[in-house]
């Protein structure tokens, strides 16, 4: 009887509220459909929502387009064949320096014999050069690693692309500049030959334009390089501070690499020899000997500074860090074994007063030399094998 009387008051009323209140099941699927609906062409209708729902329409901003990849394939390539380009000469005058010694046009015997202090000093400066080239090939290699996984435009990456390129031009302009003065100057006087030319543009050029390239396409440009470098410069002209995850090894850096920009210098710009057997001024013994300093300058310090930032930032123990580590212990490995060669040899020698009235640097120079390489090859070799990235 109840149910009849609810079920008759709904009827007439026509309300699912009734229906709610009546039936112990609640209400129906329909008529939650029905008020559903209800709500949706309410919040259609709403003038407010209708007006600031297409205003926040027609002002949503487009999506930003995707981040072009900093590297491709391509890139990855031309690194890869610039340092093929590279390795072919340097390692080939590490087994044999009769042919870049000839195209110089300077003195030469078989290093196994040799006959003459001159030649001597001409060997020593054409190996300890090409140990520079070691490193340069490993940024090369690193470099189209970096292109592979797109990563080119990396600081850590920007900073070795404008290192090669500043390394293969100083050498081009110089070897350029050599072969000039020895065209103007006396005939009689060694310079390059065009081949001797021929043969540094060949070897160079490409590792600069490819790192050129580099610059310009991730990083941009030389004066977004240039910019990076003046920051670079305070902080390594900061020489008391340094980070928490530097620490002493960051300290360390930043005096290795004042010590490669003092000493490179002084070999690069300033045409007697801070350690020479024999001072030779002649475009071509000059330009052979400032080549040794634009190495150190422009290719071994600009890794030391990378290496350095690695360290402030905890990543030694990335594979780049590594192999960067690796190439400048191999580069001072080098340059440390061809002077203890050729000082031997030319004591051999017994030369007299005469055959060294242009030494510079003496016998303390080259012990003090040695010492203070040998130590630092020994940091870069431990770093290279061991250093651990921080958690």
């Amino acid at each position: 009887m109840t149910m009849s009387v609810a079920r008759g008051l709904t009827a007439a009323l026509g309300s699912s509220r009734w229906t709610e209140l009546a039936s112990p099941r609640g209400p129906s699927r329909r008529d939650r459909r029905n008020v559903g609906s209800a709500r949706a062409r309410c919040r259609a209708t709403n003038p407010t929502t209708a007006l600031f729902g297409g205003l926040m329409a027609k002002t949503k901003k487009p999506a930003a387009p995707p981040k072009p990849p900093a590297g491709t394939e391509t890139d990855a390539v031309a690194f890869k064949a610039a340092g093929l380009v590279l390795a072919v000469p340097s390692l080939g005058t590490f087994v044999d320096t009769e042919p870049a010694l000839g195209a110089f046009d300077v003195s030469h015997s078989d290093p196994r014999a040799f006959e003459t202090v001159s030649d001597v000093q001409h060997f020593s400066n054409v190996v300890g050069t090409d140990c520079f080239a070691l490193i340069a090939l490993c940024a090369l290699y690193v470099l189209s690693d970096a292109a592979e996984n797109q990563r080119l435009d990396s600081a850590t990456y920007q900073r070795l692309a404008l290192a090669v390129a500043l390394y293969a031009g100083a050498n081009v302009v110089g070897v350029s500049a050599a072969f000039v003065a020895g065209a103007i100057g006396d005939p009689e006087l060694p310079s390059p030959s065009p081949a001797a030319v021929a043969g540094v543009v060949t070897a160079l050029a490409p590792a600069g334009a490819v790192s050129a390239r580099a610059i310009a396409a991730y990083g941009g440009g030389f004066g977004e390089a240039f910019e990076r470098v003046k920051e670079d410069w305070a902080t390594v002209t900061d020489l008391q501070s340094a980070t928490e995850r530097g620490g002493y090894l960051e300290r360390y850096l930043k005096l290795s690499f004042w010590a490669s920009m003092i000493v490179g210098g002084s070999f690069a710009f300033s045409p007697l020899s801070p350690l020479a057997i024999v001072n030779e001024y002649t475009p071509s013994s000059q330009f052979i000997q400032r080549a040794f300093g634009l190495g150190t300058v422009f290719m071994l310090a600009p890794a030391q500074f990378v290496l350095l930032d690695a360290a402030k930032r905890g990543r030694l123990g990335g594979g780049t860090f590594k192999k960067l580590n690796l190439s400048i212990a191999l580069a001072i490995a080098g340059i440390d074994l061809m002077t203890v060669y050729t000082f031997a040899a030319a004591q051999a020698l017994s030369p007299d007063a005469d055959a060294l009235k242009e030494a510079s640097g003496g016998i303390y120079n080259y012990v003090g030399a040695l010492a203070v390489s040998f130590s630092i090859l020994a940091v870069y070799l431990y770093q290279g094998l061991f250093a651990k990235k921080d958690a």
